[in-house]
């Protein structure tokens, strides 16, 4: 009777063992992400400080590559996709410029990369933010070049879309689509000066359009409402109510 106890517990830790041997004790960075980014594409397959050879060849000289990530779609799941990250010394404008001798004449820049709403109104991003699409039919391939000014740097994403789908998407890139008959159109609203507004979400019907962003500026709150307020007085809009929302803030 005595022996039952030690046998018990020897049959426990051998099941906490063989527990233990099943699984990865330490799961690597690439495993998190493909968990999260779960769906219709295989990957990620990340490169530090690397990117494609292809991809590669078309950044401005003196770039500083910080990395690839690349999605590999399934049939009928979804497109391919790689997205280079790099740094580069140059403006945003400078950046796209650079993009457009290299990549030749074979690729045109899509007059349609805004959504409908920033498109027609409503807040605008500030200056450092730009987004540009490049695209080409033969092989059918989609370029988005994303740039953000950080201190003395322009932070840079190339992203790259490539699958037999594509070529459903290049009529829309050529215009921006219209809204449906009967939606409101808010004014454009430019940025405070010195600021960066990311548009983050658009609600739009027939009895009224909701619009967020992000605002990033040395403005104050009542700075920023007053900035907004007056461009909208200006459009002919009357302010009924106002509402304090919370806000995050930081001194640097």
């Amino acid at each position: 009777m005595s022996l039952k106890p030690l046998v018990m517990a020897g049959s426990l830790l051998l099941g906490s063992a063989q527990a233990q041997s099943a699984f990865t004790l330490a799961p690597s960075a690439q495993e998190l992400l493909q968990r999260v980014t779960g769906g219709g594409q295989v990957g990620p397959d990340v490169l530090l400080g690397s990117a494609p050879a292809d991809l590669l060849a078309t950044l401005p000289s003196g770039s500083r590559v910080i990395g690839t990530v690349t999605y590999r779609g399934l049939p009928e799941r979804g497109p391919s996709s790689s997205t280079v990250y790099f740094d580069s010394a140059l403006s945003p404008s400078q950046v796209l410029k650079s993009f457009a001798t290299t990549l030749g004449p074979n690729w045109k820049q899509a007059s349609g990369t805004l959504s409908p709403p920033e498109a027609q109104g409503g807040f605008q991003k500030s200056a450092q933010l730009i987004d540009v699409t490049f695209y080409r039919t033969t092989p059918p391939q989609i370029l988005r070049v994303s740039t953000q000014v950080v201190g003395a740097v322009t932070q840079v994403s190339l992203s790259r879309q490539e699958d037999e789908n594509v070529k459903q998407i290049l009529p829309y890139l050529a215009a921006p689509p219209p809204l449906p008959p009967g939606f409101l159109i808010l004014p454009r609203l430019s940025a405070p000066e010195g600021g960066t507004v990311n548009l983050s979400g658009t609600a739009n019907s027939g009895d009224g359009v909701i619009q967020t962003a992000r605002i990033e500026t040395k403005l104050s709150r009542q700075a920023v409402m007053d900035h907004y307020a007056a461009q909208l007085r200006q459009a002919g809009w009357t302010l009924t109510t106002q509402a304090n929302a919370p806000v995050a803030s930081s001194t640097i």
